[in-house]
């Protein structure tokens, strides 16, 4: 009996510990209510106890059919699964969202302004859209979910339709260059983006992220790419542009107010300095020294000496010429360069520095390609404007002749006018093997002008080295390899027979990667160089001044030259 007694207050004390072990169907966590939710009393039931608001945390226990067994706010009942979500996100929308019923669009219950606060139910991520509760509303439903990340700002550079969506070609609108706009995400490049009240997709190539807005200063051509081979336009001075972006000495631009777009040279941004000029009178028996840019006049009448770089000489009614060096007097036109001085009556014109002897003289020319459209008429135009070379486009890379080099060699050989030839440089590889293949190709071409046109090749033959479309030239390369692969081009030319040669480059690359490097290159290597400047600040044998000037009864524009060599 005793046992038996035991054994039952055994029994009795297993099943009180018992009593404080929580059945594993009671096992608990923490979830979030999204949306506002009803406490029903039962796990199937319409009857309820209280509304759950949306963002509430409560315990759930277990589920049973579609609703969990939960505790909210120290009552206990059931909330639909589907109303809970494991973790409390709160999120603002930013660019105003319709709540769509479902995830793939189609109809919606509500449209939200931005700055609205949802409680997003993460799980339900679908279709690239939030399963979301508009907070202080009724609103429940799905919205795209890029309208929660917080936009960047962009701004338009050039005028920039709205349209209604990512890939179609209705718009709503367009909105005008130098505006600001909110950019949310992008698909098949297009932004979508709000612009004040409006929203819409926007081409991603019409935003920019910092708006720069700048003035031209010289006459510009606007080019179609940064490779500036093609131009559909012409930028008169001081017009504003805004500035997308600028690489290889070159920025992409649109003309303010304007759907002009394209790319011009980035040295046109900078005004240039006064320039000393105007009207010198001169009385007898003083020295008088005076200079003057391009399109100003120097007039009056002197008894004594105009001086230059070196010498002297009584200045009589004569012409004075100015060149690289020395100094002298003459009639007439008095041409007068970057520095240096001299009297006379008639007309100054731009050379390049100091004054020169009489004998020396600066010449006109101009270059040319198959972009200019050009007759036998054309070239005889330019020789009695007093034009007297022309430089002409024969080849690029290893393969490609420019179209119109021989028919264009033989009009200006019959024209009377001293004649030149240019190759662009067609890749920008550092070894020698390139370079000297294409210095093969230029004089290849070159010595069949005499089979092609009757007239021999007689000029000299520059490489123009200046970044393309297609021969990748960087910055990097004009750092480490522009001058050693320029002296393999040159030098091959020399090998093969041709030994009049020179280098084309712009100013600023001449002056920061080329000048002082030039070892390795033929001791004769003219050396042309590209400045749309008043003056051209530097030593050299022909200067292009302009990409953008006319000739009198020819239709279009050229890039025209002054030569200080004899040459030509």
């Amino acid at each position: 009996m005793r046992r038996l007694i035991f054994l039952g207050g055994a029994g009795f004390l297993l099943l009180f510990a018992l009593s404080f072990v929580k059945p594993a169907s009671a096992a608990s966590s923490t979830m979030y209510t999204w949306t506002p939710s009803k406490l029903y009393k039962t796990a199937s039931g319409a009857a309820y106890s209280r509304n759950v608001n949306s963002g509430t945390a409560v315990t759930v226990y277990s589920k049973s059919g579609k609703r969990y067994k939960v505790k909210a706010g120290g009552k206990t009942g059931y909330i639909y699964a589907d109303n809970l979500t494991r973790s409390k996100v709160k999120k603002e929308d930013y660019f105003g969202s319709k709540i769509y019923k479902q995830a793939a669009g189609g109809p919606y219950v509500a449209s939200v302004p931005a700055g609205k606060m949802m409680y997003i139910k993460m799980e339900a991520t679908k279709n690239g859209m939030y399963l979301a509760h508009v907070i202080g509303t009724g609103y429940s439903g799905y919205v795209d979910k890029t309208h929660f990340i917080k936009p960047v700002v962009k701004y338009t550079w050039m005028p920039s339709k709205l349209y209604t969506s990512a890939t179609g070609n209705s718009y709503n609108k367009t909105i005008k260059d130098g505006q600001k706009v909110s950019v949310f995400n992008g698909s098949h490049g297009r932004y979508q983006v709000k612009a004040g009240n409006s929203s819409g997709y926007i081409y991603a190539n019409n935003l920019t992220g910092l708006l720069a807005k700048k003035t031209v200063y010289a006459s510009s051509k606007l080019y179609t790419s940064a490779s500036h081979t093609k131009y559909t336009a012409v930028i008169r001075p001081n017009q504003q542009v805004y500035v997308k972006e600028s690489t290889q000495n070159m920025s992409h631009i649109c003309v303010v107010g304007t759907t002009q777009s394209g790319w011009i040279y980035t040295s046109h941004f900078t005004k240039p300095a006064p320039a000393a000029g105007g009207t010198t009178s001169t009385t007898t028996g003083t020295s008088q020294t005076g200079s003057s840019t391009a399109g100003g006049k120097t007039t009056g009448t002197a008894t004594g000496s105009t001086s230059g770089s070196t010498g002297s000489a009584a200045a009589t009614s004569g012409t004075t010429t100015t060149g690289n060096t020395g100094s002298g007097s003459a009639s007439g036109t008095a041409a007068t360069g970057n520095t240096g001085s001299g009297s006379a009556s008639g007309t100054t014109t731009t050379g390049s520095t100091g004054s020169a002897t009489a004998s020396a003289t600066t010449t006109k020319g101009l270059d040319v390609s198959h972009y200019q459209t050009l007759t036998q008429e054309s070239f005889n135009l330019m020789k009695s404007q007093g034009y007297n070379f022309v430089i002409l486009k024969a080849t690029e890379g290893s393969g490609y002749t420019d179209s119109k080099f021989y028919t264009y060699y033989k009009y200006a050989r019959n024209a009377g006018l001293s004649v030149h030839a240019y190759h662009m440089i067609g890749n920008s590889t550092t070894t020698s093997a390139q370079h000297i293949a294409e210095a093969k190709y230029f004089y290849q071409v070159l010595a069949q002008t005499k089979a092609k046109t009757g007239y021999a090749f007689t000029g000299y033959a520059f490489e123009d080295i200046e970044p393309t479309g297609t021969n990748s030239i960087t910055t990097t390369w004009w750092a480490n390899a522009a001058p050693a692969c320029a002296g393999y081009f040159l030098n091959e030319m020399q090998t093969l027979g041709q030994a009049k040669v020179g280098i084309y480059a712009g100013y600023f690359n001449w002056k920061s990667y080329l000048e002082g490097h030039t070892d390795s290159w033929p001791g004769n290597t003219k050396i042309w160089l590209a400045r749309y400047n008043i003056t051209l600040g530097t030593n050299a044998d022909v200067w292009q001044y302009t990409e953008t000037g006319t000739i009198d009864g020819i239709t279009g524009h050229f890039d025209l030259d002054i030569s200080y060599d004899p040459d030509f």
